[in-house]
């Protein structure tokens, strides 16, 4: 994500989410996913993966809850650790 190769952390996520189903990292790969997927403008595959975030991760603090209320989005989250 830090060097705009948003395609390629789509492809890493989804093999996370399909090889690895039950792993810590599916909640963290499916936030990276829905900004990948908001970078590259790929509003409908966005909304079906945060309809997925929110149906099997329904008390994520990545949904909002606990969220910064600033400009920044908050799915991009690991922006702010650089």
């Amino acid at each position: 994500m830090k060097r705009q190769a948003y395609l390629a952390a789509v492809n890493r996520t989804k093999y996370l989410l399909e090889n690895y189903p039950s792993s810590t990292g599916v909640e963290e790969a499916l936030v990276i996913q829905i900004s990948a997927y908001d970078l590259l403008g790929l509003d409908d595959l966005k909304n079906d993966t945060m309809r997925i975030l929110q149906k099997n991760y329904p008390d994520s603090p990545m949904l909002g809850k606990g969220a910064p209320s600033d400009e920044r989005i908050w799915w991009k989250f690991w922006e702010s650790l650089y």
